[in-house]
């Protein structure tokens, strides 16, 4: 089950399958048309995803949805992830994860899928599922390889080395830790700082970064060359520009 509540600028989504909420296709269906809804609604900056309770953000995929051999269920469930993911991953706000304990399987790449990273330092980061032979399918091989390089990817992958939270923030893979009675807070004001950021210059700054880990460098800065050149004829753009001559907070209206 998703859940979802909207405060300000920020939509708050809790993954509510206990005890481990674990993904199921119904679930990661319902995560792919939550953000397609949300992505609509322009006054949305930014997107917190968590766990509900205090032990797991996710410990991965639903097993009992893996019992079988049907060669076409099984294309149909990783598809779900390959949907919901990519859903995050090109989102036209921010997504943060809370990292509020496991994060397991299916529950590390939905992190990886992310653009910003929180995570309480009880949190451990692990990849499990070569034990149950199920070789990985929701985009760690290609997310995690880009963040941390080949050898600690194949570490996680093959090997299934627990990442704990400070070593996951040293190798870059979370922007930050933070004792776990504080990881609400700290996310809430992350996204409060993005609420009153451009919302324009948030998106195409989140399109350049994306789009960085695919094109050459070259290619990469003309892109942001671009955008850079196609934000100067937004009235944000001046809004920004007076308020700051003026000393006072700007009021951004994504236009």
């Amino acid at each position: 089950m998703i859940k979802h509540e909207i405060k300000g600028h920020t939509a708050f989504i809790t993954i509510d399958n206990p005890p481990a909420n674990t993904w199921t296709p119904e679930s990661l269906r319902a995560l792919e048309g939550l953000l397609a809804d949300l992505s609509v609604d322009r006054g949305i900056y930014a997107a917190v995803l968590t766990g509900t309770g205090g032990k797991f953000f996710s410990a991965g995929a639903d097993l009992k949805n893996f019992q079988g051999d049907d060669k076409v269920l099984a294309r149909h469930f990783i598809a779900r992830f390959g949907a919901a993911f990519e859903a995050l991953m090109n989102a036209r706000f921010v997504t943060i994860a809370a990292i509020n304990g496991y994060a397991m399987g299916g529950g590390l790449e939905c992190t990886l899928a992310c653009d910003v990273r929180i995570a309480a330092r009880t949190a451990t980061f692990a990849f499990p599922d070569v034990d149950r032979s199920h070789p990985p399918g929701g985009g760690i091989t290609q997310r995690l390889t880009r963040m941390v390089g080949p050898a600690r990817a194949l570490d996680l992958v093959l090997l299934g080395t627990p990442l704990p939270a400070r070593r996951a923030a040293a190798w870059g893979v979370v922007a930050a830790t933070v004792e776990p009675r504080r990881i609400d807070v700290t996310v809430e004001e992350a996204a409060r700082a993005l609420a009153r950021r451009a919302p324009l210059a948030l998106r195409l700054g989140k399109e350049a970064v994306v789009r960085a880990l695919d094109l050459p460098l070259a290619e990469g800065i003309r892109l942001e060359q671009d955008l850079y050149v196609l934000l100067q004829t937004t009235a944000d753009r001046r809004e920004g520009i007076t308020a700051f001559r003026t000393r006072r907070g700007a009021r951004f209206r994504g236009r």
